[in-house]
């Protein structure tokens, strides 16, 4: 079965290279532009994994994480985090806050499918 992720991100370019990226490692790529279309498409249909950006118009990355972690039908959904901030207490308050992960921008694209893999694949 193939993998479906759903990438919320507001930047359109960096979107469509994610989009592109993920599908040409075969996974299916649904794109929200912001935070609220995010919940509203994982609750429409719950993607395997969600990959958001912390920094989005109507609801931010710690919102969307919040708002999957108190759904029933969500909550086991493996997030991972990706932003600019670098700072050692943003990646500490991601987790904290239940993120699966954290990728500071730029990150590498083989860094990136590998920590996808590797949330999948603990995925129960």
């Amino acid at each position: 079965m193939i993998a479906k992720i759903l990438v919320a991100e507001d930047d359109a370019i960096t979107a469509r290279f994610l989009v592109s990226l993920l599908e040409s490692d075969g996974y299916r790529v649904e794109w929200a532009e912001d935070g609220e279309a995010a919940i509203e498409a994982a609750r429409l249909d719950p993607p395997d994994l969600i990959l958001t950006d912390l920094v989005m118009p109507y609801r931010d990355g710690y919102r969307v994480l919040k708002d999957v972690r108190n759904d029933d039908r969500l909550r086991r959904i493996p997030v991972i985090l990706m932003s600019m901030k670098d700072r050692e207490e943003d990646v500490v308050r991601a987790l904290d806050e239940g993120a699966d992960d954290y990728v500071i921008k730029p990150f590498g694209a083989r860094e990136l499918l590998a920590r996808i893999r590797k949330r999948l694949a603990e995925r129960p």
